[in-house]
């Protein structure tokens, strides 16, 4: 699917114009001239007013995407090209029940258990969002559920885990629904239909009652929801507000900023944002786009060093080949391919012995190394070399 995406951003995002035609792209940066994105409004706007091209843009996870145009026209030839696309360069089919066009400024459409619609707010229009309606009732139902443990316990030693677990829940669908606009008001109503009748709990012996007065144990659930009305404890354990939260705004996260990323050395990967540049907007090269989405994430993988050598690859000095190669049927799969650098390429499918020796000497393998090459050459059912045979080369 990610060929999907530089496609689509091709037809209009990232389509390629010739400086000084029809305007420039300006790159914003931070205080210590740190890129943080491109400005591409001024060649957008020359776009519109001198060219016929579908202004479209793209919004995907995993299989799961939405188009967005600014027409009814542009909308319905964009997904049929879509449409097309799919079919004949990633053999998918479309689904014709949850493909559809939806006009924003009348219905919702829905997005990841978000459904959202455009309204009219001065001269603009803006995005009012929902949590979805299917999303909504199993939110209500998972909550129920535990909320009816808390209340009716089986044994009273399991009211501390089922509270744990209650709060666990409210603060995860809480971090994730934030981002829908009206999230105040959609989580009111879970709220009402989840605890708003559990009075009774206060006159009934099998219950523990809820009380107004605590203590918040938590730092965190402390700044996050300390100023809420709405805490209750039991038992002297916080029950976190449901209907507590307020819409975010869902930022875009720089790359850099990201303390769980691990520092590889030079040594220990070699993995070239350039190389992977290279790859995604050039995978009409392969065969297939199969193979084009499998070369990338082989390459990653393999921490963008030959498969043999373990010697960093550069785009001039890397191929894509197949473990076992293809007769009649092709396999593009993850499992049948391997990056090579060109010299250890050569050496895998060389039959002359004046060519072998050549590239010997220049490559200087271990014995481990001169294993993996006669397993390759096994599959392409060459003889083995017999490397010893060949004087220079390293033992």
């Amino acid at each position: 699917m990610n060929e999907l995406d530089w496609w689509i951003a091709s037809q209009w995002e990232m389509f390629k114009i010739k400086e000084g035609k029809t305007g420039l792209e300006f790159n914003k940066t931070d205080k210590e001239g740190n890129v943080l994105t491109v400005d591409r409004t001024q060649k957008w706007n020359k776009l519109r007013a001198k060219t016929d091209l579908k202004e479209m843009y793209i919004v995907r996870y995993a299989d799961d995407f939405k188009l967005f145009c600014r027409d009814y026209a542009t909308a319905k030839k964009v997904m049929c090209a879509t449409k097309l696309w799919l079919a004949e360069n990633l053999h998918l089919q479309t689904s014709g029940e949850k493909s559809g066009i939806t006009n924003l400024r009348k219905n919702y459409t829905t997005f990841l258990g978000i459904k959202f619609k455009v309204v009219p707010k001065g001269s603009k229009w803006v995005i009012r969002s929902h949590m979805a309606d299917k999303s909504k009732a199993k939110v209500i139902k998972k909550l129920s559920d535990v909320w009816k443990d808390i209340k009716n316990p089986s044994k009273q030693s399991e009211i501390d885990r089922n509270i744990s677990l209650y709060n666990a829940m409210v603060m995860g669908m809480h971090n994730y629904y934030c981002m829908a606009t009206m999230v105040s008001a959609d989580f009111a109503e879970i709220a009402f239909k989840v605890t708003g009748k559990s009075n009774g709990m206060n006159h009934n012996n099998r219950c523990y009652p809820i009380e107004r007065q605590g203590e918040i144990t938590s730092k965190f659930i402390q700044e996050k929801y300390g100023k809420s009305k709405q805490f209750r404890w039991i038992k002297g354990r916080m029950i976190i507000p449901v209907g507590y939260v307020a819409y975010e705004y869902p930022k875009y996260k720089r790359r850099e900023v990201n303390k769980y990323v691990r520092k590889y050395s030079d040594i220990e990967n070699c993995i070239s944002y350039d190389v992977m540049k290279y790859m995604m907007e050039n995978a009409h090269l392969y065969p297939t786009l199969e193979m084009a989405d499998n070369a990338l994430s082989r390459y990653i993988a393999q921490k963008g060093k030959c498969a043999v050598t373990h010697n960093a690859l550069s785009i001039s000095d890397m191929v894509c080949v197949h473990i076992k190669p293809c007769k009649g049927e092709r396999n593009d799969t993850y499992r049948n391919l391997i990056i090579l650098s060109k010299e250890v390429s050569e050496l895998v499918g060389a039959t002359n012995p004046v060519k072998i020796g050549k590239l010997l000497k220049d490559l200087q393998l271990t014995e481990e190394m001169k294993d993996k090459i006669n397993k390759l050459r096994k599959h392409r059912e060459l003889e083995e070399i017999q490397f010893e045979d060949y004087i220079g080369t390293k033992k």
